[in-house]
């Protein structure tokens, strides 16, 4: 009888822990509609976004969507980031998005007070204000999201993008420039920064952007780069338990 009670025992442990299993299993994760919007023809704009869309694929608690647009039309590997296209991916993932999904729109650029650059290809560069890029985002409002931004002076756009649910991070003091963007660099340095702290897993975006800004700073002294560019991260009442959840 003890035998027998024993391997009772032992059937029923494993029933539980093979349901578990299969629970898990079935249990979708939260999707993170990543768009990722390469607004200048350079190389560095589009490497940015793209690779942090694979960090986040490797490294997050989400099923991540990319949703990737570029400027850089030398390689055409993704669609053009122009107006109507812009447009089309903001609309898609926020009528696509459940509740609980997260929203996060990277842009890599150059940029100035108020500002934003956008070139497509060999085309002259044209301007997108903080306004408009609030106009364009609009949709997304009612999500929670992540805008992050990666331009010089990108901290004059937070003024306009604020939200109760979202979280704006931004590469640079609304009256600093970030560096490297040289025309031919890999990754701007907000960028490089970028893929280091997300590829940590289960840090908070607290702890991602304290480590990003704190790296920022390390390539700056050790290049001579002055004055320091200091990102900057604006957090909405909505969204400050997500901004320290180790999600990432």
């Amino acid at each position: 009888m003890r035998l027998r009670a024993i391997v009772m025992g032992m059937a029923i442990g494993l029933l539980a822990a093979t349901s578990a299993l299969v629970a898990d299993a079935e249990t979708p994760k939260r999707r993170l509609f990543y768009i990722g919007l390469a607004l200048y023809s350079e190389t560095w704009s589009q490497n940015d976004v793209v690779a942090l869309a694979d960090a986040l694929q490797r490294s997050s608690e989400f099923a991540v969507v990319p949703m990737i647009a570029s400027n850089l039309t030398s390689a055409r590997q993704y669609p053009i980031a122009d107006d109507a296209r812009i447009t089309a991916l903001v609309r898609t993932a926020a009528r696509r998005a459940a509740p609980d999904d997260l929203m996060v729109v990277h842009i890599s650029t150059h940029g100035a007070p108020g500002l934003l650059a956008s070139r497509i290809g060999n085309q002259q560069t044209t301007a997108i204000t903080a306004r408009s890029l609030a106009r364009r985002l609009a949709p997304l409002l009612g999500h929670d999201t992540v805008v992050i931004v990666s331009a010089c002076y990108s901290g004059s756009l937070i003024g306009a993008l604020r939200a109760p649910d979202r979280i704006v991070i931004a590469a640079a003091r609304a009256d600093r420039s970030s560096f490297g963007c040289a025309a031919g660099a890999q990754h701007t340095f907000f960028g490089s920064a970028e893929l280091a702290a997300f590829a940590e897993p289960h840090r908070s975006l607290r702890e991602v952007f304290d480590a990003m800004r704190l790296d920022v700073a390390r390539m700056e002294h050790e290049q001579d780069y002055a004055p320091p560019s200091e990102p900057q991260v604006w957090v909405g009442s909505a969204v400050r338990d997500l901004y320290d959840a180790p999600l990432f």
